[in-house]
């Protein structure tokens, strides 16, 4: 048997990370198994669809680096592969079960048919529609008044088992269940029926989604059942729940995807992360590059317990990708991300990402660091910066550091700091009371890129214009002090 996992996502808006790890779920079993993924967009509910939802929600899952072999955009065998575009296909098998009488036509309002207002009450306990029992002569009277009618699926008495890779065999009885809508009076399949007939046409072997969705899993069963198909093998990841313990939703304001790319986490440490939510290697590994867990995937070592978002830990592990970059793939990545803010040529921003690579865990997060390379003019330093500045010593400190650095003619970051020692040896002082004024005063900050770098970086002029910029500083914190 070809394995063949699917991701269907309803285009309401961007993709929260919960909905992501899906998507990386069926992807990586999938690629283990040498399968298919098919991308299918549940785009019937018209009123909560959203316009451009469709398009982002694919722009972001290539971002993250996921592939499918079929798709609304890239085709396949068995499409279309938008529903609002298969609205013929649920027409046969709803037609095949009026006429074995495993469903019938269902006149009621649309508001009342959805309710127990307007049924009986069936042996089996559960909710059945009048309309069940109305005969030829009955339907005839409603079409001459002009109504449309539903189609409504008969429950079937019983227990109807689910079989959960996950949860193992869970019994549902029938008098939980209603008769339920499977085809709406405008012709459109409701939920339940949509999801059936498309997973059995598209061939699909196992079902990975949310626990959200085992409450639609013996409806799915029963129509498998009624049609005479084998349902696929269904398998309902726990919940994710946000550092608050609330489930992550749309509703419940949980970031998008999107919001991750576009804030430059890695993606491969975004799926890194997103598998491990669900799943964990025998080894006991963290870092799991894409190959690995394409590798090491095994769906029984998915847990029931639902799991809790950790920003710490996922911006952690893009931090342990990001290092692992080659400084060009780096700068190659910074100046997409950074544009117009990231100045120089390919060989200068290499420099650049080799000076800030141990320090950032996003690439967003280089842009902090763009100021202590480039620094504006004037200078500005942050409380840390102006309270280190602050020493007594500092201002003989810098005058003296200045007056070394102004000799140096071959400039070079290694250079520039045997010259700020010796300057330091001058005057009597080393070590932190050297240079973290020194720092202070040429990037604005406490903490950054090694001072070699930078002075690499700055190059000769700025740094003695950002140096003479904090020695005035110095000095007017040192008046005032005296002052004071």
């Amino acid at each position: 048997m070809s394995v063949r996992t699917r991701f269907a996502p309803s285009p309401t808006g961007e993709l929260h990370l919960g909905n992501a790890r899906i998507a990386v779920l069926n992807w990586l079993y999938a690629q283990h198994c040498g399968g298919r993924f098919i991308l299918r967009i549940e785009d019937t509910d018209v009123d909560r669809n959203v316009e451009g939802s469709e398009n982002e929600i694919i722009a972001s899952l290539r971002r993250l680096g996921l592939r499918w072999d079929e798709g609304p955009d890239v085709g396949g065998d068995y499409g279309p592969y938008r529903q609002s575009e298969r609205l013929p296909i649920y027409l046969k098998p709803a037609q095949r079960l009026i006429e074995s009488g495993l469903a019938y036509r269902c006149y009621c309002p649309p508001t009342e048919g959805e309710k127990t207002a307007g049924r009986t009450r069936s042996a089996n306990g559960g909710g059945e529609c009048h309309c069940r029992s109305l005969g030829p002569e009955g339907e005839q009277r409603y079409r001459g008044r002009g109504i449309v009618p539903a189609v409504r699926f008969c429950v079937p008495t019983g227990v109807t088992r689910v079989d959960d890779v996950v949860r193992g065999e869970i019994r549902f009885d029938a008098s939980e269940f209603d008769d339920f809508v499977i085809l709406k009076s405008d012709g459109s399949p409701t939920y339940n029926f949509a999801v059936a007939v498309d997973d059995s046409e598209m061939k699909v072997t196992h079902v990975i989604r949310g626990v959200g969705h085992l409450a639609n899993t013996p409806r799915q069963v029963m129509l498998y059942q009624a049609l005479g198909l084998n349902p696929p093998e269904f398998l309902h990841v726990p919940h994710v729940l946000g550092p608050d313990g609330a489930p992550l939703s749309k509703r419940h304001g949980a970031r998008s995807l999107k919001d991750y790319l576009d804030a430059g986490y890695d993606p491969e440490a975004l799926i890194n992360y997103l598998s491990l939510l669900s799943w964990s290697s025998p080894s006991g590994d963290e870092v799991l590059p894409v190959a690995r867990l394409v590798e090491e995937i095994d769906l029984s070592r998915i847990g029931a317990s639902d799991v809790r978002l950790d920003p710490d830990k996922l911006e952690w592990l893009s931090g342990e990708y990001i290092r692992r970059l080659s400084p060009d793939e780096l700068a190659k990545r910074l100046a997409a991300q950074l544009g117009e803010d990231l100045p120089g040529d390919h060989a200068e921003r290499t420099r650049v990402a080799t000076a800030i690579q141990e320090r950032i865990t996003t690439l967003e997060g280089a842009r902090r660091f763009l100021p202590q390379i480039y620094p504006p003019d004037p200078m500005r330093w942050d409380p840390e910066a102006v309270e280190s500045l602050r020493a007594p010593h500092v201002p003989l400190l810098l005058e003296t550091v200045h007056s070394a650095l102004k000799r140096v003619e071959d400039w070079d970051g290694a250079v520039a700091v045997a010259a700020i020692r010796a300057a330091g040896q001058e005057v009597g002082i080393k070590g932190r009371d050297l240079f973290m004024p020194v720092r202070a005063a040429v990037t604005g900050s406490t903490q950054g890129p090694e001072l070699v770098d930078v002075f690499a970086l700055q190059g000769k002029a700025t740094t003695l214009r950002v140096i003479e910029q904090a020695r005035e500083l110095a000095k007017r914190s040192g008046t005032s002090r005296d002052g004071a």
